[in-house]
Order: C-alpha cells, then sequence, then structure tokens
C-alpha cells in the first residue's frame, strides 16, 4: 500500500513538472513575440514570469545559489547600482515618486536582473533558436506597422511600442546586428533565409526612422560584424551586394510614393550639441553626488531652458552624460561596468555565435548611449536582458 503511495506521489510530481515546463514555454514564446509589439503584455508575462521562478527557487534554494555564484560577475555591479540609485534617490528627494525617475523604474520597467529567471527557464527548455526566430517574427510585426504608415502617408512613423523615433530605433540598433549575425552564422538552410530576409527588411524599415545617429551606429556595428566574419568571404559578398540592392529599390519605390517630402533629419538634431554642452556644466558642478536621480529636468529647465526652447528635454542625449549629471561619478563608473563586463564576458565567448550576438548587441547599445539616453525606453531594454538571457542560457548550457 504504501509503495503505491509512493508511485501515485512520484508520478503527480512528473506531472507537474511536465505541466510546468510547457507552461515556461509558452510564457517565453509569448514574451518572445510581444517583445516588440505590446509593451503592456511583455510586462505582465514578465510579472508572471518573476512569480514562477521565485517559486522554484523558494522550492530549490541549491538552484537559486548555483544561478547567483554563477553570474556574480553580472549581479556584483547590478547590485552595487541599485543601491547606489536609492542613494541617489533619497539624495534627489525621489525614492518615492509617481514618475518615471525613481529606483522601481530602473529595476523594474527596464528588468535588470530579468535574465536570471530567463536563464533558469531557457535552459530548462533549449529552444533558444524559437526564442530567435519569434522575436524576429515581432519585429517583422512592427516592420509592417511602419510599413502601413508610410504607405497612407505618415512620414515620421513609429513603432507598435509608441515610442519616439528616437526610441523606437534602439529595437533595430540592437536587433539588427543580431540577425546579420545570424545570417551569417547559422547552418541550417531554412533558417538563414529567413534571417537573412528579415534582416533586409528590417534594415529598409529602419532607414525611415529618420533617426540618423541610430543610423550611424547600426552602419558602423554591421561593417564591425562583416569584418569579423571576413573569413567567411562568399556570404560577406553576397551580403554587401544584395544590401546596396535592397537600398536603392527601396529609396526608389519612395519617389512614386504620393506627396512623399524627405524630412530634414538635421532639423531634428539641432540643439542636441548645446545639450550635452549644458549637461556636462551640470556634472562638473556636482561631479560626485550628481543633482538627484530625477532632478535633471528640473535642474535643465531652471538653468538652460532659454538656450534650447526647440526642444523638450527630457533627459541629455547621452547616457553617459545623464549618469554623471544625475548619479554622480559613481553612478557613471557603475553604469559602464554593467555593460563593460558584459563586453569582456561575451567577447571572451565570442567564437559561438550566441557570444558574438551577445557582444555586438551590447557594443549597438553602448554606442548608441552616447547619442541618446538608452533607459528612456523600456521596451528597448527590455528586449536587451530577454536578447542577454537567451544568449547566456545558450552559451553555458
Amino acid at each position: 500500500m504504501f509503495k503505491n503511495f509512493s508511485l501515485r506521489i512520484t508520478n503527480y510530481a512528473l506531472s507537474i513538472k511536465k505541466y510546468s515546463i510547457r507552461i515556461e514555454k509558452i510564457l517565453l514564446i509569448l514574451l518572445a513575440l510581444s517583445v516588440c509589439i505590446s509593451e503592456p503584455l511583455s510586462r505582465n508575462i514578465i510579472r508572471i514570469i518573476f512569480v514562477v521562478v521565485a517559486a522554484k527557487f523558494f522550492i530549490d534554494k541549491d538552484k537559486a545559489m548555483e544561478l547567483i555564484k554563477r553570474y556574480k560577475i553580472f549581479l556584483l555591479p547590478i547590485s552595487a547600482f541599485a543601491w547606489w540609485m536609492i542613494i541617489s534617490s533619497i539624495y534627489g528627494g525621489h525614492l518615492v515618486s509617481d514618475s518615471d525617475s525613481n529606483v522601481y523604474w530602473f529595476f523594474f520597467s527596464h528588468n535588470m536582473i530579468l535574465f536570471i529567471p530567463l536563464i533558469m527557464m531557457i535552459r530548462r527548455q533549449k529552444n533558444s533558436d524559437k526564442l530567435l526566430i519569434t522575436t524576429a517574427i515581432s519585429l517583422l510585426i512592427d516592420d509592417a506597422f511602419i510599413t502601413f504608415q508610410l504607405v497612407t502617408g505618415i512620414y515620421n512613423p513609429t513603432t507598435f511600442l509608441n515610442d519616439s523615433p528616437f526610441q523606437s530605433s534602439i529595437l533595430y540598433v540592437i536587433l539588427l546586428p543580431t540577425f546579420l549575425i545570424l545570417t551569417l552564422s547559422v547552418e541550417d538552410f531554412k533558417k538563414q533565409i529567413f534571417y537573412c530576409i528579415t534582416f533586409f527588411i528590417s534594415l529598409g524599415t529602419f532607414l525611415y526612422l529618420y533617426t540618423t545617429y541610430a543610423q550611424i551606429v547600426v552602419a558602423i556595428t554591421l561593417a564591425l560584424v562583416l569584418i569579423e566574419r571576413l573569413r567567411a568571404c562568399e556570404k560577406f559578398l553576397i551580403g554587401t551586394i544584395a544590401a546596396v540592392i535592397f537600398v536603392i529599390m527601396f529609396q526608389g519605390a519612395l519617389k512614386y510614393v504620393p506627396d512623399f517630402e524627405i524630412i530634414n533629419v538635421y532639423d531634428v538634431f539641432k540643439g542636441r550639441d548645446i545639450v550635452w554642452e549644458n549637461t556636462f556644466e551640470v556634472a562638473l558642478e556636482n561631479p560626485i553626488m550628481g543633482v538627484g536621480l530625477g532632478n535633471y529636468k528640473k535642474i535643465y529647465d531652471e538653468k538652460f531652458i532659454d538656450e534650447t526652447p526647440n526642444l523638450k528635454i527630457t533627459h541629455a542625449y547621452n547616457s553617459y552624460l545623464q549618469f554623471w549629471s544625475e548619479t554622480g561619478i559613481l553612478g557613471l563608473i557603475l553604469f559602464c561596468v554593467i555593460f563593460g563586463s558584459i563586453l569582456i564576458w561575451s567577447k571572451k565567448r565570442a567564437g559561438n555565435l550566441y557570444g558574438r550576438i551577445l557582444f555586438f548587441a551590447t557594443l549597438a547599445l553602448m554606442l548608441y548611449s552616447t547619442t541618446d539616453f538608452i533607459f528612456e525606453s523600456y521596451s528597448a531594454m527590455r528586449l536587451y536582458w530577454v536578447l542577454f538571457g537567451i544568449c547566456v542560457a545558450s552559451l553555458d548550457r
């Protein structure tokens, strides 16, 4: 009798584990599908993921400690950064705030520790390819939406996420190098064709977000990807020729869109150099503590609003200057250490496909940080940590 009872308990446990893995699979696929097209849906899915993984950590504390020890190279600077943001928030009077300038904004909205639950789930699922394909589908849906706007006469399009063109561009800054690497590296011919089509469609769409600095960053990153893959000479030549033909055709097609006018992108960026200069001045005046997390806009409006009357200044248009001016030199250093450690860690593993993806996606994000404040976009940073989780889980599986 006792033996039958024990066997029944074991069967129940196996059934629960099986259904748990299925639920995790569905959550991961939904997250990858929504990450480029629905900020509320992806945010709520992540909430469920955190709850599921927290329960697993509570049941299996040894597994939790193993993951924490394994990834302490990332968790230590993130934890230090979190504590310093709390101190900076108290100093600036924004520890508890309804605005997007408190600590909650950094660590929940942007999910800086999202990679831990993702790694735990993805290692159990072993389905990194499916997640990358689903993410590509998510971006293609955005491409279709942007193309629809262009065709219907909206010549300053945004993505489904309703961010500004500058913030929407971060999605492409992160994913275009990723899909180029996959195009040049995957061995499965069908997947290679799919990633190739995704890359060129997204590249063509990206050109019409009218974000000059983002386009420069993408051009530099893609060039570095191609240089790194020069040993695949045939793919390099074919890819380059195809890119040129695609861009020419896409540009030429727009000539036939009624009443289409090219936007003067330089007008969009006019005055940004003044913002950087003024922010640098604020940082020099408050080098140690900064002005306090959440106080940048207030201080800028008090001191410099008359110098840039045509720009609505909510951030410094530069992540490094933003952190220095708001959180002081330590905040800037910790920000650089977090992403610098990721660059070093992924560079050492660049012989692997996922190591290359993580390295170039991070590099592109850091380059773009010189021209915009990347933390202004919830969805883009969420996408980055999702990609980070996929890559790290696949490397350490």
